[in-house]
C-alpha cells in the first residue's frame, strides 16, 4: 500500500525530484507494476527497475552479507544495491572512488599494450602481437588480460583513495545515521564492517561491439584479416570507410543480433 501511494503521489505531483526505484519481485501486484509503468510513461526518468531475489543473492553470493540483512538492500545513489541498515550501512557508492574506462583495454589488446591514439607509450601489459592472432579466442585472451590488468589499476588507485577518504573526509550526518559510529565514535568511512568493491567501469559496450565486430568480420565472414583491422585503427579509420561502415553494420550488444 506504501509503495502505491508513492507511486500515485508522484504521479500527481509530477516532478523528477526525489527520484524513485523500484524492487522488481514476480509476487508483485498488477496494480503495482501499472503504477510503475505509468511512471515511467511520463517521462520522469524513473523509477528505475531492479530484481529484488538477484540483488539479494548477489550481495550473498558475491558480498558475504548474511540473508536476514542483505534481504533488505536498498540503492546507493542510482543504480547499486547496498547494505541499509542501522548499523554497517553502506556510506557511499564506491568507497574511495575509481573506474576505468573498458574500450581502452579492448584498444590496447588490438596493440600489444601500446597506447597509439593517446599517449604513444606502453600502457599495458604485453599480449601479443594482433597481426599474429588466428583465432577470435586469442582476441579475446588478450582483451581479458589488459582488463585485468586495468582492474588491477583501478583498484590499487582506491585503496590509497579509501584511506585518504577515512582521514580527510568527514561526513558527520551519514556517520549520525549508523548506530557503530555513534557508539564508538567513528567517522563515517572508517566504519568498513562490510567490504565495498563496487567499482565503475564504463564504455563496457563499446569493447564488447568491437569484440562482436571483429568476430564477424575476420573470424566468421573473413572479410577482413587481422592486418587489415590492425592498419585500420592505426589510421583511425582514414581511407578505410567501406571496413568502417562493416565495423557499424555489425551485430551490436542489446539488439537481438
Amino acid at each position: 500500500d506504501m509503495t502505491d501511494a508513492i507511486l500515485e503521489a508522484s504521479l500527481n505531483i509530477r516532478t523528477p525530484e526525489p527520484s524513485l526505484s523500484f524492487r522488481y519481485s514476480p509476487k508483485i501486484n498488477e496494480k503495482t507494476r501499472h503504477l510503475v509503468f505509468d511512471n515511467i510513461a511520463q517521462g520522469f526518468g524513473f523509477p528505475s527497475i531492479k530484481h529484488d531475489e538477484r540483488n539479494t543473492k548477489m550481495m550473498i553470493d558475491y558480498f558475504n552479507i548474511p540473508p536476514d540483512e542483505a534481504a533488505h538492500w536498498a540503492l546507493v545513489l542510482c543504480v547499486a544495491p547496498g547494505v541499509n541498515k542501522r548499523r554497517g550501512t553502506q556510506k557511499s557508492r564506491t568507497e574511495g572512488g575509481g573506474g576505468f574506462c573498458v574500450g581502452k583495454p579492448m584498444e590496447l589488446a588490438m596493440g600489444d599494450g601500446f597506447d597509439f591514439s593517446l599517449t604513444n607509450m606502453q600502457m599495458g601489459p604485453k599480449t601479443g602481437d594482433p597481426v599474429q592472432f588466428n583465432s577470435f579466442e586469442d582476441v579475446w585472451n588478450a582483451f581479458e588480460e589488459q582488463v585485468k590488468y586495468a582492474a588491477a589499476l583501478s583498484f590499487r588507485n582506491r585503496d590509497v583513495c579509501r584511506r585518504a577518504e577515512i582521514r580527510y573526509c568527514e561526513s558527520p550526518f551519514v556517520a549520525m545515521m549508523d548506530d557503530v559510529c555513534v557508539e564508538e565514535g567513528l567517522g563515517a568511512f572508517e566504519n568498513t564492517k562490510y567490504a565495498n568493491t563496487w567499482s565503475d567501469p564504463c564504455s563496457i559496450v563499446d569493447a564488447v561491439n568491437s569484440l562482436a565486430a571483429i568476430k564477424k568480420l575476420v573470424f566468421d565472414d573473413k572479410k577482413y584479416t587481422m592486418a587489415d583491422m590492425v592498419k585500420a585503427l592505426r589510421a583511425n579509420w582514414e581511407d578505410y570507410d567501406e571496413m568502417r561502415q562493416d565495423a557499424l553494420d555489425a551485430p551490436k550488444w542489446g539488439n537481438d543480433d
